[in-house]
């Protein structure tokens, strides 16, 4: 498999795990993709939650109603009058060159998939735009074309639980860009899982999205990615601390938890992610009854692994 993998994608494993086989390679790389496997629901989560309350709030605003097609282009009534007008007006939020080149061309791949005359709904659009439309659009809320108080607006009605808000207010610039930063900074690692790249690597970031520690040891990495499992559930929390709740007491946090601990990756490099190297952990980590994650079983035996691989 070496020849497969590429010599500098492992290189760069080997160098930082300090591997002594092939088998314990393979167990680092098996490692690094359940860990990238285990993050994306959360991800998806964020995703959902984030796109579906700045959808409701820009909808509010412009139409009192919880869906609307406030980003999408508006026909033209003038064009049936005056065949020189444009056939379509823009939409009711400015909108970016590049934000209107996202929702026309999401419209088109909904079209494409459907039958002939189907009529593209808001929330076909909301479902279908990259992560990234919505990090732009927070950022654009300010400017001098908007309405005035349009940012404080929206930002409060799509976050109401954030934090700080009494010494940083919805309309400030401190408050938009640390969202914009917190943004980018789960954008970053999501599309790292998206491109199949290291995670080991991943710098840390703290509340305020500020770069911080960058793991140089594999002990680093599982402290790093616990915390940015936190931090996910914690934005959650921003619109609705039951979004926090609910990310924290399903399978898929408690999976994660489970593969997000030393003696998880020791476990991985001594079976060398083999079939049953998951379910092994999952069979040796008993249940949480109270959200909180255990030690795994026969912890004794474990740290003679640890101290070798740490």
């Amino acid at each position: 498999m070496q020849k497969h993998f590429s010599t500098p994608r492992l290189a760069a494993l080997d160098s930082f795990f300090l591997t002594t086989s092939h088998r314990d390679a393979l167990g680092c790389y098996a490692w690094n993709q359940a860990v990238s496997a285990g993050f994306l629901p959360l991800l998806a989560d964020v995703e959902v939650f984030l796109r579906n309350a700045l959808h409701r709030a820009l909808s509010q605003y412009f139409h009192a109603v919880d869906s609307s097609d406030w980003m999408m282009p508006r026909p033209n009534p003038a064009h049936g009058i005056n065949p020189a007008a444009p056939v379509q007006l823009p939409p009711v939020h400015k909108l970016t060159p590049k934000a209107r080149e996202d929702v026309v061309s999401a419209m088109g791949k909904i079209k494409a998939r459907k039958p002939a005359g189907y009529l593209v709904s808001p929330d076909d659009v909301v479902a279908a735009l990259p992560f990234g439309f919505w990090e732009v659009l927070i950022a654009g809320l300010a400017h001098r074309s908007q309405p005035p108080g349009l940012q404080a607006a929206i930002l409060a009605a799509a976050f109401p639980y954030a934090p700080d808000t009494a010494t940083t207010p919805y309309g400030s610039q401190d408050f938009r860009m640390r969202l914009v930063k917190l943004l980018k900074r789960i954008r970053d690692i999501r599309n790292r899982i998206g491109h199949h790249e290291a995670l080991w690597s991943t710098p840390e970031f703290n509340v305020f999205g500020v770069l911080g520690h960058i793991p140089r040891r594999p002990r680093h990495t599982v402290n790093s990615l616990r915390k940015f499992a936190e931090k996910l559930s914690w934005f959650g929390g921003w619109i609705d601390p039951a979004i926090s709740a609910y990310m924290q007491n399903n399978d898929h946090w408690w999976s994660l938890q489970v593969l997000l601990q030393r003696q998880a990756l020791a476990t991985y490099r001594v079976l060398g992610g083999a079939v049953g190297t998951y379910r092994r952990l999952l069979e040796a980590t008993p249940t949480p009854a109270n959200g909180t994650m255990p030690t795994l079983r026969k912890r004794h035996k474990r740290r003679i692994i640890d101290r070798y691989y740490f």
